[in-house]
C-alpha cells in the first residue's frame, strides 16, 4: 500500500514539475525570444505564481499523507515507548522501596528477636546461678548442722568420760556398767535441759 502511495506522489511531483517548466518556456516564447532579464523572487507572471502556489499546496498535501503521518506515528510510538519506560522505572523504584522497607522491618524483627533471646538467656543464667548458690547454702547449712551434731556428740562423749572418772573418784568404788549408763543418762538429760533453757 505504501509503495503505491509513493508512486502516486512521485508521479504528481513529476507532473507538477513538467507543468511549471511548460509554463516557463511558454512565457519565454511569448516574449519573442527577447534577452533574458534577471528576475527577482517576486517578479514574473501571474501564471508562474499560480503554478508555484499549486505546486506548493500539492507538495504539502503529498507530504502530509506520505511523510508527516508516518513521521508523527513514529514520534507518537517513541513517546509511548518512553512513557512506558518511565512508568516501568517508577514501578521498579516503588517496588525497590517496598523491598527496602520490608528488609528494614525484617532486620528490626531479627534484632528484637535476638535481644529477647539474649535477655531470656541472661535470666536463665541468673536463675541457674541463684539456684546453685541456694543449693550451696543448703549444703553449707547441712554441713554446719552435721558438724554441730558431731561436736555435740563428741562433747557428750567427753562429758560421759569425765563423769565416769569423777563418779569413780567420788564414790570411791568401781562403778558398774549399769551404774555408769544410769548416771550418764541423768547427766545428759540435765545438760540437755540446761541447754534448752539457755536457748530460750
Amino acid at each position: 500500500m505504501l509503495k503505491s502511495k509513493t508512486k502516486v506522489v512521485l508521479l504528481l511531483v513529476l507532473l507538477t514539475s513538467v507543468c511549471v517548466l511548460a509554463s516557463e518556456s511558454a512565457g519565454r516564447l511569448a516574449a519573442g525570444g527577447a534577452a533574458v532579464e534577471e528576475k527577482g523572487i517576486f517578479s514574473g507572471t501571474f501564471a508562474d505564481s499560480l503554478w508555484t502556489v499549486v505546486a506548493f499546496l500539492l507538495l504539502l498535501f503529498v507530504l502530509s499523507k506520505v511523510a508527516w503521518k508516518p513521521l508523527l506515528k513514529q514520534l507518537q510510538a517513541r513517546q509511548d515507548y518512553i512513557k512506558q519506560q518511565l512508568e516501568a522505572a517508577e514501578a521498579t523504584r516503588k517496588r525497590a522501596e517496598e523491598l527496602l522497607d520490608q528488609y528494614k522491618q525484617q532486620g528490626a524483627e531479627i534484632v528484637n528477636k535476638l535481644t529477647a533471646q539474649a535477655q531470656l538467656l541472661e535470666k536463665e543464667m541468673i536463675d541457674k546461678t541463684s539456684a546453685e548458690i541456694a543449693q550451696m547454702k543448703r549444703r553449707a547449712q547441712a554441713d554446719i548442722e552435721y558438724a554441730r551434731i558431731a561436736a555435740s556428740q563428741q562433747m557428750w562423749q567427753e562429758a560421759e568420760d569425765m563423769l565416769l572418772s569423777l563418779s569413780g573418784e567420788i564414790v570411791g568404788r568401781a562403778v558398774t556398767h549399769e551404774d555408769n549408763l544410769r548416771l550418764l543418762y541423768e547427766a545428759i538429760d540435765k545438760l540437755k535441759l540446761e541447754q534448752l533453757d539457755d536457748a530460750k
